[in-house]
């Protein structure tokens, strides 16, 4: 008998007493003594688990001898902590979309053929599948517990199965299901406007809560891709009060991915997640990512799986911020673990502590709010997460932007004609475009981490929320504008605004041109020589907020665009110089005097960087930019430039082509604007490179800023010429509508952007919790630390840089303020290692001095001796091109475009397999691209340029329209807001169709509001109401403090509820099958399904009895009334279709195949301008087919008729082409979607000449 090994453990028997495991060599069974400083003995043989007692304290170390048989030690070990939980949370991940299709991932995954199978792994099924796996293991266990969250599967699944229901809601109530999110899906909140997160909330909460009858608490947002910092305060405003996600502050796969040691982190794993409002909800990161637990499943005994568990508990442990432990068991589209029970059941039997138990997250959370009051307060930036996300696919991003602006836009003046007119209001169609947005905004899809065929089907989610926003914006402005006379111009804005303004305009007979300060372009001249309608530009100055002026014109010669001569243009703010030697280069730009490029560079300038196809250590191709580090300009090739002048402005063109890139630019100084507009047109043939657009600005000392979701923050600089092989992370991020070099708040003569805080153990948690605020409502993001623990700093574990540290209370800086050892742009170096003490500059105050640091900040300048600062902002507007990087040099960096071949590029599931018409993926991005952004500068922060107007202007143009070019002077604003505040949506009061309601009668209006500049605002607002975020209920109201994102509501009697239908019936109950993304218009209240075994009918309102009938196969009824929620079901007689009309509208399910045949008449179409044309479909069809026509959204001017549809039979679809001003080429295919069947057509080239 020997003892070969003496080990401590985290283990506990009952007593609690500690097991000490000691392991024996040779002999029969022994008893094992152990004393000394602990106590205690046990019988057996191999490894034998000794409990013992002891008087020491968790984290000291026992000394003990330990005797077996005639053998015996001395060893030591640490005493463990008793009292531990790991909450093993059974969840899956799901994906509506990604590399496969809306339909696979739902129910058809079995079946969808083999390329739908080729990335797939054994233990994943698809939606329906998973939640009916989850549910018979709660039947057969009846301890399990399982957390079920996005709407993309819960409604299908809901209305497809209403059998499920009762069960469903018993486990809910029984605690047993967690009803997750509080939102529709994951989204890419850093992608999308912050209004598209709050309707993502709204939605995702008004069928959990109120549909299923779930209580969401917890935004579970595992996968996304990083997050807006807003997130936090808009999920609190909405009632949430947790959420826990598995990327965002430590790279994609945190800290833990290699093996590495997860005390890297400055801060626990339970913290206080703040958002720039002020706000926030109590957050668990998940240190092993979402998928730790799930891999025990591959275990072949129980006890292998216990050890498993015990293994993660024994890594995560080091980082949580109370004995509980989240060990998250799943991963993507995963069913039951099936160790997880046994696990519970055995490992409990044996030990006390840790207790392993299958839980859910909300017990998690209590379990941590009990044990601990205060969280460690974290207002950090949780990006840049996969930096080619914001690029990817860029057309994706720009039809979002496209789309969220002219729905919000047309939400606003829908909203004030229900109100001041009487007019009825859109709620159904309102509604489908909201959620085509927030489907849209799951992180597999705008980021552009999709397969071809997915991009294809997301464009028509995009495309039908700009054509309802367009709709509804066109005839709630008819309402309006009933009675004025001339050219109304329109407000979008909540401040006045003089801006230019585009117009087709009708000229009156005998018209020549038009004698005011205008451009026309794009004239129709007849035999005669008049002008009968014409493009027409112009200054449209005070126009009132949220209102209208009405402008006139009198006749005179066609003015356009002439030419100037040079190189050059000017206004009385901008001068600037093109040179045609260096691709078209702006060779000098100055404003109020002051020369803003860097010397012998030049602005504007397109860059082409080479990547590899996928990242040479993580391989994912679309998720990360993956620059070699090697690129070229067009300022190396010569290009030709026209300078342009016209009554309303100067303009310089510039025309050149090198490399993958053909490009047009245009420059353009209006009179009366102070912004520089610009548009670069690009061509591109390449693959796996990146389009940039550079401007090397000089602004001294200045940093990065960005606008995100309704703030603004500091960022880091962007390496972007390193090669990703070497150096892996460039720093790119994404911006909402500007970015800029400027200063968002400055100590003494030195902008800060970013800070690690770092407080002495004397520093309390809400004085931190206060200061961390006060910053980030100024726009400094913070990492709150403690001095003992590791720094915030290093690339190789952090996603970002700090370019500050304030320490507070007892830390190793002496008071004061202490300049860094090196300038920032000299250590600011691909995979940056910051965490020296002398690497930053210090600002070190006493635990007392908080308060007065916080009042100090009121001013974003933090008074300390030393050399002053005179700052300076040069700022960059985009439309939809989110992805910027500002080099440590300053040039400025718009992310245009990407093409990669990295896989998903050109996945395709449903065959024949489409490309683009000259053989590329879609991912290659080879057609004629448009990207239009403005650049303003001026001195002071940018507080003080109005980027946060700028930039919505930008987004937001005016809207003219054409009642007559002669008429009566009229103006008028059609709502007071504060005026410094920014209205980010005005809407009908309440949410009915969210929240399972039949929409009623317009009874009220509400409003969101943001204050933008980190100041504090008491507003009057007589006859509105603060509510929460769901305006579920009223909130006492308090002054807007800094960066609040606030709502208002007030009663208001308006118009009806205007009907809604899809344009083709009848409606495809299940839609998912046509890939079409969220539920028909409506969101199908009452729906029909068809299997071969039964017929169901369901409802999901929650109010009201629904009378109807189902017609089957034609002939057959059967009749039916549901309460709310209710279901009704019939034995199927062998019948194949199944019908019902309701609130206007026809559904049907059908079964049993179907088949089509369908062919194109042209694979090219050619127009010029004013010429029409056609893409012509032939199909025939034993089926109702829906017919969607899908283009890039450069082309929906182009292609007006996009979403149609045929009855069964032979037809022949005409979608016509409308020759549009702008020459370039694109493609058109259409997508056939029949009997829960897809076809996409050949694709055809759509090409305007010149």
């Amino acid at each position: 008998m020997r003892i070969a090994e003496i080990a401590g453990t985290e283990l506990f028997a009952d007593g609690p007493r500690q097991i000490v495991r000691v392991t024996l060599e040779e002999g029969a069974p022994a008893e094992v003594v152990i004393t000394g400083d602990a106590t205690g003995s046990a019988t057996g043989q191999g490894t034998v688990e000794v409990p013992v007692t002891t008087e020491k304290a968790p984290g000291e170390t026992a000394a003990v001898t330990v005797r077996a048989g005639a053998d015996e030690t001395t060893a030591e070990f640490p005493v463990a902590e008793p009292g531990w939980t790991v909450w093993m949370v059974s969840h899956f991940h799901y994906d509506p979309v990604w590399w496969n299709t809306q339909a696979a991932y739902t129910t058809t995954w079995n079946t969808a053929g083999d390329a739908a199978q080729s990335s797939r792994q054994a233990f994943q099924h698809a939606g329906f599948e998973l939640v009916q796996l989850h549910l018979e293991t709660a039947r057969r266990e009846p301890g399990y517990k399982f957390v079920l969250a996005e709407v993309d599967y819960l409604k299908p699944f809901w209305d497809a199965h209403p059998e499920h229901r009762a069960y469903l809601r018993r486990l809910i109530g029984e605690g047993r299901v967690e009803i997750m999110g509080g939102a529709y899906n994951e989204p890419n909140t850093n992608l999308t406007s912050a209004e598209s997160t709050i309707r993502n909330l709204v939605h995702g909460t008004g069928f959990q809560r109120d549909v299923l009858g779930g209580d969401p608490h917890t935004a579970w947002q595992l996968d996304a891709f990083g997050h807006d910092p807003q997130f936090p305060g808009l999920a609190a405003a909405a009632g949430l009060t947790s959420s826990s996600w598995a990327r965002g502050p430590f790279h994609q796969w945190g800290p833990m991915l290699g093996g590495g040691d997860p005390r890297r982190m400055q801060f626990p794993a339970e913290f206080d997640w703040v958002a720039p409002s002020g706000e926030g909800v109590l957050t668990h990161y998940m240190p092993g990512h979402y998928s730790a637990g799930w891999w025990m499943d591959s275990s072949t005994t129980v006890d292998e799986a216990a050890a498993e568990v015990y293994r993660w508990f024994l890594a995560l442990k080091q980082v949580a911020a109370t004995r509980n432990v989240l060990l998250p068991v799943g991963t993507d589209y995963t069913p039951p673990n099936k160790w997880i029970m046994d696990v519970q059941r055995e490992w409990n039997a044996r030990y006390a502590w840790p207790r392993f138990v299958c839980g859910l997250p909300k017990e998690f959370f209590a379990a941590v709010r009990a044990e601990r009051a205060d969280f460690l307060p974290q207002t950090r930036d949780m990006n840049p997460v996969y930096t080619g996300k914001d690029v990817s696919y860029v057309d994706t991003k720009q039809a979002q932007r496209r789309a969220e602006v002219v729905v919000a836009d047309a939400e606003k003046f829908a909203t004030l004609a229900a109100v001041r007119d009487g007019a009825d209001y859109p709620f159904a169609l309102m509604d489908k475009a909201w959620r085509q947005l927030v489907y849209g905004a799951h992180h597999d899809a705008i980021t552009g981490s999709e397969s071809d065929q997915v991009y294809l089907d997301l464009l028509t989610g995009w495309r039908e929320a700009y054509t309802i926003g367009s709709e509804t914006l066109d005839g709630a402005l008819r309402v309006l504008g009933a009675g004025l006379s001339g050219v109304v111009v329109w407000n979008p804005s909540s401040w006045p605004r003089t801006d230019v303004v585009r117009v087709r305009l009708t000229l009156p007979p005998g018209w020549r041109g038009i004698a005011e300060p205008v451009v026309v372009e794009n004239a129709v001249v007849d035999d005669e020589g008049f002008v009968t309608e014409a493009d027409v530009v112009f200054l449209a100055e005070d126009v009132p907020p949220l209102g209208y002026r009405t402008f006139s014109f009198t006749p005179g010669v066609n003015a356009g665009w002439l030419p100037a001569g040079g190189t050059s243009i000017a206004n009385d703010t901008h001068a600037i110089t093109a040179d045609p030697a260096r691709g078209g280069g702006v060779s000098s730009w100055v404003t109020g005097g002051r020369e803003l490029l860097q010397p012998g560079q030049v602005g504007n300038e397109l860059v082409v960087h080479d990547e590899y196809p996928a990242h040479p250590r993580f391989h994912e191709g679309p998720w990360h930019l993956v620059p070699k580090g090697t690129r070229t300009g067009s300022s190396a090739s010569a290009a030709e430039v026209v300078a342009e002048r016209s009554a309303a402005g100067e303009r310089l063109v510039v025309r050149g082509e090198f490399g993958p890139v053909r490009y047009v630019q245009e420059i353009t100084l209006w009179h009366g604007v102070r912004r520089v507009d610009l548009v670069t047109r690009v061509d591109f043939d390449g693959a796996d490179q990146l389009v940039r657009l550079r401007w090397p600005v000089a602004a001294d000392r200045a940093l990065p800023v960005s606008e995100v979701g309704n703030a603004v923050v500091g960022r880091g600089f962007a390496l972007i010429d390193a090669d990703t092989a070497d150096h892996p992370w460039t720093l790119d991020n994404p911006a909402h509508n500007w970015f800029a070099l400027s200063t968002t708040c400055r100590i003494g003569g030195r902008p800060i952007g970013v800070a690690e805080i770092v407080a002495g153990p004397d520093v309390p948690v809400p004085a931190l919790r206060a200061l961390a605020a006060a910053l980030v409502k100024q726009g400094v993001t913070a990492t709150v630390s403690r001095a003992d623990g590791p720094r915030y700093g290093d690339l190789a574990v952090d996603s970002n840089l700090p370019d500050v540290r304030i320490a507070v209370g007892e830390t190793p800086w002496p008071k004061g303020w202490h300049p860094a050892a090196r300038p920032l742009t000299e250590v600011w170096v691909p995979s940056a290692d910051l965490r020296a003490a002398d690497a930053l500059p210090v600002l070190s105050i006493g635990a007392g001095d908080v308060d007065a640091l916080i009042d100090d900040l009121a001013d974003a300048v933090v008074d300390v001796e030393g050399e002053t600062y005179e700052p300076y902002t040069v700022g960059l507007i985009n439309r939809g091109v989110p992805g910027f990087a500002v080099e440590p040099n300053g040039a400025l960096n718009l992310s245009l475009l990407r093409s990669c071949t990295g896989w998903p590029s050109g996945i395709w599931i449903d065959p024949p397999r489409r490309t683009v018409p000259d053989g590329s993926g879609f991912q290659l991005q080879h057609w004629t691209h448009a990207f239009e952004y403005a650049l303003v500068a001026g001195p002071g922060d940018w507080r003080a340029t109005g980027l946060v107007h700028e930039g919505h202007d930008v987004n937001h143009p005016l809207i003219a329209r054409d009642q007559g070019v002669e008429g009566e002077p009229a103006a008028d604003s059609l709502l007071e807001v504060p005026a410094n505040l920014v209205l980010t949506a005005l809407k009908p009061a309440g949410n009915p169709i969210a929240t399972g309601r039949l929409p009623g009668p317009v009874s009220g209006m509400t409003m969101r509001l943001y204050e933008p500049h980190g100041r504090t605002e008491r507003i009057d607002l007589p006859g509105w109401r603060r509510t929460d975020l769901l305006e579920t209920r009223e909130v006492p109201d308090s002054p807007v403090t800094g960066m609040d994102v606030v709502t208002y509501t007030r009663d208001a009697d308006g118009g009806g509820s205007a009907p809604g239908a899809e344009p083709f019936q009848p409606v495809f109950t299940r839609y998912w099958l046509h890939n079409t993304g969220p539920a028909p218009i409506g969101n199908l209240p009452v729906a029909v399904h068809l299997t071969d075994e039964t017929v169901t009918v369901a409802s999901s309102l929650v109010e009201g009895v629904v009378d109807g009938v189902v017609t089957l196969d034609g002939a057959e009824t059967r009749a039916f009334t549901l309460e709310p929620g209710a279901f009704q079901a019939w034995p199927n007689e062998g019948w194949t279709t199944a019908r019902l009309e309701f609130d206007g509208q026809t559904f049907e399910d059908r079964l049993g195949p179907a088949t089509l045949e369908a062919t194109t008449d042209s694979p090219h179409v050619a127009v010029r301008a004013g010429e029409r044309s056609a893409i012509v479909i032939r199909l025939t069809c034993d089926a109702p087919v829906q017919a969607q026509l899908i283009s890039p959204w450069h082309t929906y001017d182009l292609l007006p008729v996009w979403n149609t549809g045929v009855g069964p039979g032979t037809h022949e679809l005409r979608f016509p082409v409308v020759g549009g001003h702008q020459p370039g080429t694109w493609w058109a295919l259409v997508k056939l979607g029949y009997a829960g069947k897809v076809h996409y057509t050949e694709p055809v080239t759509i090409e305007v000449l010149p």
